[in-house]
């Protein structure tokens, strides 16, 4: 058996220009990190000796004879992808720590583990950079998925990273050197809350009007982009309160860009924690709902809890691994 753990992760600045679309024209860059909060897949070859079936277990339990009946479409494209011998029976299990599409990269952290837990049952790891990349291919070439670049690779090498997307499609991972003490006051700093899901709506469709306007957004894009050296600048000089409020400026922006980003429930939130003083925050992900983070003092931290009674406060510690397999029962 075979079980990877993969972190989800949060974007701070330059998110938009890690998808295609904008960076093979303009290039692109965004800060982010990951959490150990985590998605785990296990694999493992099916022991039936009787009969050969793929078992796969998510929010459903599929029983199939064929990798083309698997109702889960990153498991049954990956599964094809990774040219896994079908004449074997696999059994596939997912777990998460956060609820799926809520803006937290949990779609790619899922194709990051699943790809990780493939190649390693098939005896063919991948370093971190290919293991990023067969997430991409899958999501966005064989899904079709209108989804960015940025989460696949966040997943894969962890940490506080800026990613440098180049027109030629290639990425740079930057990994960014910032003292203990202020990763530990940024985070005892940080609030993360759970706002709900989107019903019928995935990333794809929150996105797709920012996408579609692209040319007419481009310097706005351009703004947002500018905010990721500057944000690395503050987090090195560990100025905590104006990392928060240029966050709060990046919001502004991201609002614009897209009709379905925010909305009155998230910006009745955000304007809680505001005026609970908070420095600023950002919808995670595409927007529309699922989590919210914020920049805000300790000391007040309590008073947005109370405030924010119906949302679910989430702890969390930042993580430097990325994507791992923390069992592997064939190496034994």
């Amino acid at each position: 058996m075979i079980v990877s753990r993969t972190p989800y992760r949060i974007s701070f600045f330059g998110g938009g220009t890690d998808y295609p679309d904008w960076y093979t024209k303009n290039g692109g860059s965004v800060l982010s990190t990951t959490i150990n909060k985590y998605c785990y897949i296990s694999a493992k070859y099916n022991t039936n000796l009787d009969v050969i079936n793929h078992k796969i277990i998510w929010s459903h339990i599929e029983n199939v004879y064929s990798f083309k009946d698997i109702l889960h479409p990153a498991v049954r494209e990956g599964l094809l992808q990774m040219q896994m011998d079908e004449t074997k029976g696999l059994e596939i299990y997912h777990s998460g720590d956060l609820p799926a599409r809520t803006g937290i990269g949990s779609s790619s952290s899922f194709c990051v583990g699943l790809i990780n837990s493939l190649a390693n049952l098939n005896e063919k790891p991948l370093n971190k950079t290919d293991l990023a990349l067969k997430a991409i291919e899958l999501e966005q070439n064989i899904l079709n998925e209108k989804v960015g670049s940025q989460d696949q690779i966040a997943a894969s090498f962890g940490g506080f990273n800026k990613i440098i997307f180049n027109k030629d499609s290639s990425f740079d991972v930057e990994k960014i050197e910032i003292k203990q003490e202020t990763l530990s006051t940024l985070n005892k700093n940080m609030s993360l809350y759970y706002t709900g899901t989107r019903i019928g709506r995935n990333s794809s469709d929150v996105i797709s009007d920012m996408v579609n306007n692209f040319d007419s957004n481009y310097s706005l894009l351009t703004e947002l982009e500018s905010f990721v050296e500057e944000g690395i600048a503050l987090l090195k000089k560990s100025d905590i309160s104006n990392f928060g409020k240029l966050l709060n400026e990046s919001w502004k922006i991201k609002k614009s860009l897209g009709k379905e980003i925010s909305n009155e429930h998230i910006n009745e939130i955000y304007d809680t924690a505001i005026n609970c003083g908070a420095y600023g925050g950002k919808i995670l992900g595409a927007g529309g709902a699922g989590f919210i983070m914020f920049i805000i003092p300790e000391s007040k931290k309590t008073k947005l809890k109370e405030k924010l009674k119906n949302c679910t406060e989430v702890p969390f510690e930042f993580e430097n691994s990325g994507s791992k397999i923390i069992l592997n029962s064939k190496s034994v």
